[in-house]
């Protein structure tokens, strides 16, 4: 299914007054929206090479200097800055909200919403156990263990 079978593209009408709420337009997860551009593959897939280098130095577990903290934060801002250019224009040229979560697919090129829960849970099945009962039970066994 595609972007274009929702009807976010069209004017909606509000009464006066009332509040437009992006999130009851949302696509399904993995809904396709369009394809990336040559430009935006090679541009999203560097932007991701710089977070996941960045998100390993965070999970590094190092002292550092104010100078070195400063040269990091500065680097830090700079790939926010230039992440928030680069996304403003794709969500710009696809027409979509900015509340959305997508992801550009750097190897094949579709753009794709990313509602961020996992798409293999069925919070329906969930429904029909207690945990409390099961965190209970848990507590129960490691004070058991102590003793």
């Amino acid at each position: 299914m595609r972007h274009d079978d929702y009807e976010f593209d069209e004017e909606v009408e509000v009464e006066e007054g009332e509040l437009f709420n992006v999130y009851d337009i949302l696509p399904p997860d993995g809904t396709i929206l369009e394809m990336a551009t040559a430009e935006e593959m090679v541009r999203a897939a560097e932007l991701e090479a710089t977070h996941n280098a960045l998100e390993r130095i965070q999970e590094s577990n190092f002292q550092l200097s104010g100078v070195t903290f400063k040269e990091l934060l500065t680097e830090f801002e700079r790939y926010e800055q230039e992440s928030m250019e680069f996304w403003t224009g794709v969500y710009s040229r696809l027409r979509i909200p900015w509340a959305w979560t997508i992801r550009i697919d750097v190897a094949n090129g579709p753009i794709h919403v990313v509602n961020d829960r996992d798409i293999f849970i069925d919070e329906a099945d969930f429904e029909e156990y207690d945990f409390e009962e099961f965190a209970d039970d848990d507590f129960e066994d490691e004070t058991d263990n102590q003793n």
